[in-house]
């Protein structure tokens, strides 16, 4: 019966990632406009010149895109252990399940594992809206374009109009779904294993406007630079991708059962079998071996910690020190969480190096072993890296 469900459930998902995606790339998108190659303007017959202007913060753009499809596909997945647990009755001659406190976390592991045999199912629903890049707004993202340094006098030097600059003022609007699904089976007591499939859709929109800045230094043609008809200020670019994301192999030891903490080893495996062009995976694999603490305190409240290193095997820049901290609190009907989701990388570019991330949920149960849940993600450092201001979660879970 579960080979069952878990064939079914791997069929539905390749049958959804088998859908197309837009024709053109979403990570060209912001590069691609204005024609993908700098602003050519209209020009004052006397100058004799072609009014050429590059973006000189492309550096920025590259990076805004290395952030979206990072993020994307970096997103905070559900936890592998259920909301129940199964532990060996010898007088019955089969697993019954525990009595337990609470439903768990949402997106920390707990040490204990789910019993040898058993299978945990969970699908969830996440969306969300891009709001900020390193601080900056994403309705208002002000890049800009200068001039061409070789037109006139001194090569690869400024001089007169070519002092001229373009403000590109970028309104980017970009929605995306994340439909997901995980199964954890109890290899032994002690031993879970897990995959995870994330189906991604994101919808982004790109307007932009340009507007000349005319510098002081421009003394011989101050009006030289200028939009017409066969060179607007405004263009637009939009696409959509809907497709498979990183898929992620997991597995959970039980270190330690104590009187005082739960203790186990993990470790996660991401593949890069999503579209990094299409902002549906990060284009690189990734390990994470790390530790999980848990005890439950006065029947009512489990503390967890999850602490470890994910190494980054394509760009190792990127590689970080990845960590959960929170508790989860109630009892096996009803549980509230809160749990702080972090991720730090020591030898990172300046830019999303540090992302500290508050989340909030509750799980309920409300027949048999089905668990559903809700969670709202908020960031706690807006102005580092690509951020959200509100992910939302529901999910569905069941044990057999």
């Amino acid at each position: 019966m579960n080979k069952v469900l878990v064939g079914c459930i791997v069929g539905f998902v390749v049958l959804l990632a088998a859908q197309p995606s837009s024709a053109r790339k979403l990570a060209e998108l912001i590069p691609g406009l204005y024609g993908g190659n700098g602003i050519t303007l209209a020009t004052d017959p006397a100058a004799s010149h072609e009014a050429h202007f590059t973006v000189a913060s492309m550096a920025s753009i590259n990076r805004l895109n290395e952030q979206i499809a990072n993020q994307i596909g970096n997103f905070p997945f559900s936890s592998s252990i259920s909301g129940f647990l199964f532990t060996f009755d010898p007088a019955l001659g089969t697993f019954i399940p525990a009595v337990q406190d609470t439903l768990g976390p949402l997106f920390a592991e707990r040490a204990p594992t789910l019993g040898r045999g058993k299978l945990n199912l969970n699908f969830a629903y996440t969306f969300f809206k891009y709001n900020t890049f390193a601080g900056q707004n994403l309705d208002n993202f002000t890049i800009l374009a200068r001039h061409d340094p070789d037109i006139i006098g001194l090569p690869d030097a400024r001089e007169q109009f070519e002092f001229d600059a373009i403000r590109i003022n970028l309104d980017i609007d970009m929605h995306v779904q994340i439909f997901s699904f995980a199964a954890t089976y109890g290899l032994t007591d002690r031993l879970d294993v897990g995959l995870f499939i994330p189906i991604t859709s994101v919808n982004m929109t790109v307007h932009s406007h340009a507007s000349i800045v005319a510098s002081s230094n421009n003394t011989l043609f101050p009006n030289v630079h200028r939009f017409d008809a066969q060179h607007p200020s405004d263009d637009t670019a939009s696409g959509y991708a809907f497709g498979l994301g990183d898929i992620i192999l997991r597995a959970k030891y039980n270190l330690l059962k104590g009187d005082v903490i739960d203790i186990s080893g993990a470790l996660l495996t991401k593949f890069a079998t999503g579209s990094h062009s299409d902002f549906l995976g990060t284009g690189t694999t990734t390990i994470r071996p790390f530790l999980v603490l848990s005890r439950t305190l006065f029947n009512v409240l489990t503390p967890h910690l999850n602490l470890g290193y994910e190494f980054n095997l394509g760009r190792g820049n990127q590689s970080a020190l990845e960590y959960v901290v929170g508790f989860d609190a109630g009892t096996a009907k009803f549980t509230v969480t809160a749990e702080l989701l972090g991720s730090y990388e020591p030898a990172g570019e300046g830019i999303g190096d540090s992302i500290v991330t508050g989340s909030f949920g509750v799980k309920w149960n409300p027949w048999k072993q089905l668990v559903v849940s809700t969670n709202a993600q908020v960031p706690l450092n807006r102005k580092s890296g690509l951020r959200s201001d509100l992910i939302m979660t529901f999910g569905a879970e069941y044990s057999f």
